[in-house]
């Protein structure tokens, strides 16, 4: 059986040769440290994420404690029994989504173009969250979130935050100048069969703050760390911004923000001859299926004038990202920003951090070549 240790600080630093190994050696792996399945090949993890009907995005499929754990979780917390896109289903999940996919079209995501300067502050213009209560909202938000992922010490502060947000929700609605082609404004203009729960649109306003900005972010300082490494690269963005589009997707597709993803078997399944029990948690990883040399030719190298680049890093099929298009200008007008204003850069430190699912920079330094 192949070994492998995705706990090690060696695979935070650089996971790609154990990744590799795993691919070659068993590509549908029983991993004990992490109770899951673990895909690395393309085919396998593309097929996976494809198949709603025998994986589930929903972690409440888990099976033995886990399941029921979140069970448990969901029914104590504020907003735990409100739905999260990325962590459900259809019909759920396309009756969100239906609603919420108007603000991410190409004439709104044009719209606001011209007007990105401030990459923190963007997500939440998108969102229309007004200015006054963005400080309220992201602090509201961080309480939910805990509270989901932490348990009973961080109910008392989510209750709280969660009555703070509702009151919020109940202004907005009666104040009525809210930006009709914003998210917010999207949720609270939809017509009365399509209309949310209160609790929904909080819900869907927080999953897609904490989901856009964190692996923008990250995913901002893989391609500015990747390029940095890659002079070549370097030399090719500073001949033209028309190199930029396919810079931006292979950088995605190098190192993925989204390293890996959770999916919960409804049904017993067969995946490259392994058998897969119902109620089992299996990690699709991204950054695996992004490098396989059977999908991707010379997959390790970074080239910025590859040209069939359909990596995984958006997901794919009923959960792909929604948010892509701006995701996709975000990096592409940070990075123009950084040759604007440094040119040929170089790397003076760069440090690992993220998570065991995102993947990106704790700290990086650039200076002026």
């Amino acid at each position: 059986m192949a070994y492998f240790n995705p706990l090690r600080m060696a695979y935070h630093l650089d996971p790609y040769p154990a990744l590799a190994q795993l691919r070659r050696e068993e590509p549908v792996h029983r991993s004990k440290e992490l109770n899951a399945w673990v895909l690395t090949a393309y085919e396998t993890c593309n097929r996976v994420l494809h198949d709603d009907d025998t994986f589930s995005s929903d972690p409440i499929h888990a099976g033995g404690e886990m399941g029921a754990s979140i069970a448990a979780t969901r029914a104590a917390v504020p907003l735990g029994a409100a739905p999260i896109m990325g962590n459900s289903d259809d019909p759920v999940h396309a009756r969100i989504r239906t609603i919420v996919n108007r603000a991410f079209v190409p004439r709104v995501i044009s719209a606001i173009e011209p007007r990105l300067e401030d990459i923190a502050g963007r997500m939440l213009e998108q969102l229309g969250i007004p200015a006054d209560d963005r400080g309220t909202f992201r602090a509201g938000a961080q309480a939910i979130l805990a509270a989901r992922s932490e348990g009973p010490s961080r109910i008392q502060a989510a209750s709280e935050a969660h009555n703070l947000m509702t009151a919020m929700l109940g202004r907005w609605q009666q104040s009525g100048d809210v930006a009709e082609t914003s998210v917010l404004g999207t949720l609270l203009h939809a017509a009365d069969d399509e209309r949310l729960s209160p609790d929904e649109m909080l819900m869907t306003l927080i999953h897609i703050a904490s989901a856009g900005n964190g692996p923008t972010a990250f995913a901002i300082g893989n391609a500015v760390l990747t390029i940095g490494q890659h002079r070549e690269a370097l030399a090719r963005l500073m001949e033209g911004p028309e190199h930029l589009p396919s810079a931006v997707e292979e950088a995605l597709r190098f190192d993925s923000p989204t390293h890996m993803i959770s999916r919960f078997a409804r049904r017993d399944a067969d995946l490259g001859g392994r058998k897969i029990r119902a109620g089992d948690m299996a990690y699709v990883v991204i950054g695996a299926a992004n490098r396989d040399p059977d999908r991707f030719p010379d997959a390790d190298t970074f080239d910025t004038a590859r040209t069939d680049n359909r990596h995984l890093s958006f997901g794919i099929a009923t959960h792909f990202c929604l948010g892509a298009p701006l995701a996709r200008l975000m990096i592409a007008t940070a990075l123009s920003a950084v040759m604007g204003s440094f040119g040929r850069y170089r790397l003076l430190e760069a440090q690992r951090g993220g998570t065991l699912l995102l993947r990106g920079p704790g700290k990086l330094v650039i200076a002026p070549e």
